[in-house]
């Protein structure tokens, strides 16, 4: 079974990794693309901070990526419907040896 197949990802986005805040406040990566899986759904998550927030769209990329809170991604690249976001919180489900998959998952704002 290969995980690159477009079952499991079937979708992509543009994700431009958030770097360390300096004195001049946060910059970010070049954008690149990534497989993913985008789900536009409203839910109620816990931010990196605590509290609670409404996360509008979560997307599942492939666990070697990096994608800190606070990163942009925008979803529906080239469509009508495209936004970019920033990451609120990155859920990890990492399985191991076995079959699945190990991947994140970013809830966006």
């Amino acid at each position: 079974m290969s995980w690159d197949d477009p079952f499991f990802y079937p979708h992509t986005v543009s994700i431009r990794s958030a770097r360390p805040a300096g004195g001049m406040g946060t910059t970010y990566d070049a954008a690149r693309t990534v497989k993913a899986e985008v789900k536009d759904e409203q839910r109620l998550i816990l931010s990196a901070s605590g509290s609670e927030v409404v996360s509008s769209s979560s997307v599942t990329v492939p666990i070697g990526e990096h994608v800190p809170v606070g990163s942009l991604v925008t979803v529906w690249p080239g469509k009508p419907r495209a936004r970019e976001a920033v990451v609120l919180a990155v859920g990890v489900d990492e399985n191991g040896l076995d079959d699945l998959d190990s991947f994140l998952v970013l809830f966006l704002k």
